[in-house]
Parts: C-alpha cells; sequence; structure tokens
C-alpha cells in the first residue's frame, strides 16, 4: 500500500457490541443452611476450650484427634464448595473459549499485525531523525575526540529536533570552554590528554595533580633508595680496606717475626759469607692469607 492511499472498511451490518454477550439467566446456588452450619462449627469450636487448652503430653492425642474432627467436617465442606464452583463455572468456560476464537483472537491478530506496520513506520522516522541529528553534529563538531555518542543524547520520535539540536551545541561549547581554560594551565598538555579520554575538565585536573604528586613520590623514594645504597656501599667498602690493612699489618708483623726467628738461628761469631746457604727449622702463626703471602715472600728471596 502506498502512503497517499487510505484504509477503506465496508460496514457490513450495524451491531450493538454492548449487547452481543448477556446473562440471559443467573446460576441458582441453594445455601441456605450455611448459616445454620455456621452456628453449629462456631458452637462446636467453643466447646473445645482451645483457646485454653494446654500444650502437654497428657493432652496431645486429645488435640490431634480435636484436630482431624474439624478437618474431616471442614473438607466435607470445601469439597461441596468446589463442586458448586466446578458448575457455575462450566458454562462461563465453554463461552470464554467460543469467545476467544470469535472476538478475541480476530481482534488480537489485527491489533498485532497493525502494530508491526505501525513500528516499520516509526523506526523509518525515528532512523531518519537520528541521521539528521547527526549530520548537524558532524558539522558543528571541530573536536576530533569528541563522539556522538559522547552526548548521551535521549532521541525520541516526540522530542522535538531544535531541543536535541540545542543540547548538541551546548556539549560542544561546554567542550570548548574546557579547552580554553586548559590552555591557561600549566601542565596543559597533561591535563588536554586526561580530558580527552572522559571529557570531564575537573576530573582531569585532579587526575593530572595526583599523578604528578606520585611521580613526585617516587621521585623521592628512588633518589632515598639510592642515597641509602651508596651509603651502605661506602660503608662497605670502608670496612673492606680496614679488613685489607688488617690483614696487612698482620702479614707484615709475621714477616718480621719470621725475619727475627731466620737470624737467631744464623750462626753470629763466624763471618757470615753472602753465598752461604744455611738450613734452619721454624714454627709461624697466622691466617692462611697470611701464610700465603709469607711463603710468596720467602720464594721471592729465594728461602726455600
Amino acid at each position: 500500500m502506498k502512503k497517499d492511499e487510505t484504509i477503506e472498511a465496508e460496514i457490513v451490518e450495524e451491531f450493538d457490541v454492548s449487547q452481543a454477550v448477556v446473562v440471559t439467566q443467573k446460576p441458582v446456588i441453594a445455601y441456605t443452611l450455611l448459616k445454620q452450619i455456621s452456628n453449629n462449627v462456631i458452637a462446636k469450636i467453643q466447646s473445645l476450650d482451645i483457646d485454653n487448652l494446654e500444650a502437654n503430653e497428657d493432652n496431645l492425642a486429645l488435640i490431634k484427634r480435636t484436630r482431624a474432627d474439624l478437618t474431616k467436617d471442614f473438607t466435607e465442606l470445601e469439597n461441596q464448595r468446589k463442586t458448586v464452583k466446578d458448575i457455575v463455572l462450566n458454562d462461563y468456560n465453554i463461552f470464554e473459549d467460543d469467545y476467544k476464537k470469535l472476538i478475541a483472537n480476530p481482534f488480537k491478530d489485527a491489533d498485532a499485525k497493525l502494530k508491526n506496520l505501525s513500528s516499520v513506520v516509526d523506526d523509518e522516522i525515528l532512523s531518519l531523525k537520528i541521521l539528521g541529528i547527526k549530520a548537524h553534529f558532524n558539522m558543528m563538531n571541530d573536536f576530533n575526540f569528541v563522539n556522538f555518542e559522547d552526548i548521551g543524547l535521549k532521541i525520541i520520535k516526540s522530542k522535538s529536533d531544535k531541543i536535541i539540536k540545542l543540547e548538541i551545541d551546548g556539549y560542544l561549547d561546554n567542550i570548548a570552554t574546557a579547552i580554553s581554560t586548559i590552555e591557561t594551565l600549566q601542565n596543559k598538555e597533561r591535563v588536554l590528554a586526561k580530558f580527552q579520554m572522559h571529557k570531564d575538565l575537573n576530573r582531569a585536573i585532579s587526575d593530572t595533580n595526583l599523578e604528578m604528586q606520585r611521580e613526585e613520590q617516587i621521585k623521592a623514594q628512588n633518589a632515598e633508595r639510592e642515597c641509602v645504597a651508596a651509603e651502605r656501599k661506602q660503608q662497605a667498602e670502608e670496612q673492606q680496606r680496614q679488613r685489607e690493612a688488617e690483614s696487612q699489618q698482620q702479614a707484615d708483623a709475621v714477616e718480621v717475626e719470621a725475619m727475627e726467628t731466620v737470624k737467631q738461628f744464623i750462626p753470629q761469631t763466624e763471618k757470615i759469607k753472602k753465598d752461604t746457604i744455611y738450613e734452619t727449622t721454624f714454627t709461624v702463626r697466622g691466617t692462611m692469607e697470611q701464610l700465603g703471602k709469607l711463603k710468596q715472600f720467602m720464594k721471592e728471596i729465594g728461602v726455600r
């Protein structure tokens, strides 16, 4: 069907829908005895004096028997009520099935088809509306980091294009104002990078400040660690020098002691010839490092 065509329906026969379904005879339910039965039931319950019945082992059998008797009577009356309900509803259920087939289903089928057709048209209108609004956004947007979805517009068919376009213009104006403010800041590059992510100036400034504070803290921590490491290295080197000096002193003392010992065993009364070789035995004490240096010294001077 084309857009300019109209839907015409031929009315076959005029009818009054208000008289389509009528009840010609009300159901007759005889329950005149219910009042008398109710009085008997109430009197029976009162005679049991349930409120003053003690809950103990002696009364347990009486309690269960009384409850069973009451349940039996109530079940019988309930069954009668359900039977009456089934009889009364039987005719209605038959009518309701016919009503659904003859009336409700045709109406609902037609309504569903019309609703679907209406939805197709509404969706097409809304799609064209969104395309026009996006075109306006693309024309007005000078920022490559701003997307149409960032604005969070709620676009419905009943909302005028003018109002939506004003929302777009206002959003873009706020972006421009924020960028102008960022240009005046000391760390504008950092702030701008964060602003482009979430389009929130206050948050961008706050995040930048926190980030710079963390960086300064890290620098201070690194400098402190380096200072401590340098001090420890200096202390270790100083301790190593002290150990080496002490070791050298001990080696020198051993060397002197050894020389003195050697001299003791050399005859003093006779003239010592320069090339004369003497043999002697002596004991020295020292660390392995000191003894090693002594051995090396003796090799250097030719003592075996």
